[in-house]
C-alpha cells in the first residue's frame, strides 16, 4: 500500500476512534465530526463505499493497538460464542457427520429433543423440512442453519434406518453444551477436566464433584490445559468449594483506582480435599485466577507448563447491531498479591518479585501461574502417527456395521473391557492404504494406535466426549501426574 493511502486509512481510523467514543458517552468538542465525515465520504467519493465494513475494519485497528485481549466481535461471531459461554443452545440435540455425501447422526444426546422424539444414532438424513439435503453441497454450515431455531419450534426430519424410511418430528429444545467432563475414579484418585468457565461450568463442576465422591475420590485432579478462562464469577466459584471461608480468592484492580475481593464463603464441603491442577501455555485468565488462589492458600500442587499470563479483566460493550467492544478494563491479582498478566509491550513491567504461600513457600510473579512441578509430554509423536480423518472414517466404518452389538453398552464399560483386536487394527492398516503388516509396527506405535483407534471407535458410538475420555485415559501428562501423587502417598 503506498505511503499515502496508509496515512488516509491510519486519519479515517482516528476519526472513527472519536466517534466510538461519542457512542460510549464520552464528551468531546469533535462528536459531530464523525457524521460529517461519513456523510462526505458516501455522498462525494468517487466509488461506492461499504461504511459498515470500514467501520469494523477501524474497531479492529483501534482497539488491537491497545492491549491483546481487548477485540471487536461481529455479531455473528459473538452469536456463536455467546452460546458456549452460556452452556447452551435452541436445537435438537445430535452431533452429526457427513459421510459420503450423506448426513448421519453420530451421536443423540440421552434426553434431548431428537432423542424423546424417537432419533437413533446411525440414522441418515435425507430431507429437513421437505428439502433434500444429499449431494455435493452438503456441508456443516447448512446442516446447522437448518437444525437451529427458536425453542419451541418443529422440524420435521426424513430418516432412512436399516434400509427403511420414516418421519420424524422434532421439537426444538435447549442443548445444553457442556464445560466439564470426568473419568471414573481410580485408586481414590478423581479427574475433572475443565474445558472453558461458561454460565454453568460451577454446577457442573458440583455435579461431577458428586458423581466422582459416591465412586470413592479422596484427591482430585483437575486437568485446566487448554482452558482459555471465560466467566471470573465461575472460577471463583469453582474456588470457594476448596478454601475456608474468608480466604481471599482474587483481588481486581480498577482504572479509578476501586478494589474488588472475591473471598470464600463457609460450608464447603471439598476444603480438606487433596487437589492437584494441570496447567500449560494455553491456560489462561480464569483457569489463571482459579490455579492461582489455590496454589497461594497451599491448597494444590500445579503440574504442567507455566500459563498463558492474562491477568487482563474485559467488560463487553453491545452495540446495537448485536456486535460487541471487548475492553480491558481492569486486573487481575492472586491472594499473595502476584499479577497473571505477562508484558506485552516493549519495556513494561508488571509486579515483577518473590511472594509468600500461606506456609511462606516462594511464589515468582514473571507472568503466568509457573508450575509446582514442571511436567513435558515425553512422546514428541503422541497423537500425530496417524491421520484422524482416516482414523475417524475407520471408526464410522466399523460402528455402522456393528452398532447393534454395542447397544447396551455404557461409556464406562466400554473404556474399561474394549480391547482393539488384531483383526481390528489389521483392517485399518488396510483401510488407510499404510502398506504395512502388524509385524511393522514398532511397541510405541501399535500402543499409540490402539489407543486413536478405540477413540475413534467411541466418538462414532457416543460422541466427541467419548473420543476425548478415551485420549485422556491414554494421556501420558495425567500418568505423571498420578505416578507423583502415588510416591507421594
Amino acid at each position: 500500500m503506498k505511503r499515502e493511502n496508509i496515512i488516509i486509512w491510519v486519519g479515517v481510523f482516528l476519526l472513527i476512534g472519536v466517534w466510538i467514543g461519542s457512542k460510549f458517552g464520552q464528551t468531546s468538542p469533535n462528536r459531530d465530526k464523525m457524521g460529517q465525515f461519513f456523510n462526505y465520504l458516501q455522498n462525494e467519493y468517487v466509488e461506492d463505499l461499504d461504511l459498515d465494513s470500514l467501520q469494523n475494519q477501524a474497531m479492529d485497528y483501534i482497539l488491537s493497538s491497545l492491549d491483546p485481549h481487548s477485540v471487536y466481535i461481529p455479531a455473528q461471531q459473538g452469536a456463536a460464542m455467546t452460546e458456549r459461554m452460556e452452556g447452551g443452545f435452541s436445537g435438537i440435540g445430535v452431533e452429526f457427520a457427513i459421510k459420503k455425501d450423506t448426513l448421519v447422526f453420530i451421536n443423540v444426546m440421552q434426553s434431548g429433543p431428537a432423542s424423546k422424539a424417537g432419533v437413533q444414532s446411525g440414522d441418515r438424513v435425507f430431507t429437513i423440512d421437505g428439502d433434500t439435503i444429499v449431494g455435493n453441497g452438503l456441508n456443516n454450515e447448512v446442516v446447522t442453519s437448518k437444525i437451529k431455531g427458536k425453542r419451541g419450534t418443529k422440524v420435521q426430519l426424513g430418516l432412512k434406518r436399516k434400509g427403511e424410511l420414516q418421519t420424524i418430528e422434532v421439537t426444538r429444545g435447549l442443548v445444553p453444551i457442556e464445560s466439564v467432563i470426568h473419568l471414573d475414579t481410580e485408586n481414590g484418585i478423581g479427574y475433572l477436566k475443565v474445558d472453558r468457565f461458561s454460565e454453568t461450568t460451577h454446577d457442573e463442576f458440583l455435579g461431577h464433584l458428586e458423581q466422582l465422591s459416591a465412586e470413592g475420590m479422596n484427591q482430585l485432579i483437575v486437568d485446566l490445559r487448554d482452558n482459555p478462562g471465560g466467566y471470573l464469577h465461575e472460577a471463583v466459584a469453582m474456588a470457594d468449594e476448596f478454601l475456608g471461608e474468608g480466604k481471599l480468592i482474587v483481588t481486581t484492580r480498577y482504572r479509578n483506582g476501586s478494589v474488588k475481593n472475591a473471598e470464600a464463603k463457609s460450608g464447603n464441603r471439598f476444603e480438606s480435599m487433596p487437589v492437584h491442577i494441570i496447567i500449560d501455555e494455553n491456560s489462561a485468565s480464569a483457569s489463571e485466577v482459579f490455579t492461582g488462589a489455590l496454589q497461594d492458600h497451599d491448597r494444590a500442587t500445579v503440574y504442567g507448563k507455566t500459563s498463558f499470563g492474562k491477568g487482563l479483566v474485559q467488560e463487553d460493550k453491545l452495540l446495537e447491531d448485536g456486535s460487541k467492544v471487548r475492553l480491558t478494563v481492569a486486573y487481575y491479582y492472586t491472594p499473595s498479591g502476584r499479577s497473571i498478566q505477562k508484558p506485552y509491550k516493549e519495556d513494561q513491567v508488571f509486579n515483577e518479585g518473590v511472594f509468600l504461600s500461606d506456609t511462606g513457600r516462594i511464589l515468582y510473579s514473571q507472568g503466568g501461574i509457573e508450575p509446582d512441578v514442571e511436567l513435558q509430554n515425553d512422546s514428541a509423536s503422541y497423537f500425530w502417527s496417524f491421520s484422524f480423518g482416516t482414523i475417524d472414517a475407520f471408526g464410522f466404518e466399523f460402528v455402522d456395521s456393528t452398532r447393534e452389538s454395542y447397544q447396551h453398552f455404557s461409556i464406562s464399560n466400554f473404556l474399561s473391557t474394549f480391547k482393539v483386536s488384531d483383526t481390528i487394527l489389521s483392517s485399518f492398516l488396510e483401510f488407510g492404504g499404510y502398506g504395512l503388516s502388524l509385524e511393522d509396527l514398532g511397541v510405541s506405535d501399535r500402543k499409540e494406535l490402539e489407543l486413536l483407534l478405540k477413540a475413534g471407535i467411541a466418538k462414532n458410538l457416543w460422541g466427541f466426549d467419548a473420543y476425548r475420555k478415551v485420549i485422556l485415559l491414554g494421556d501420558p501428562i495425567i500418568g505423571q501426574v498420578k505416578d507423583q501423587i502415588h510416591s507421594a502417598n
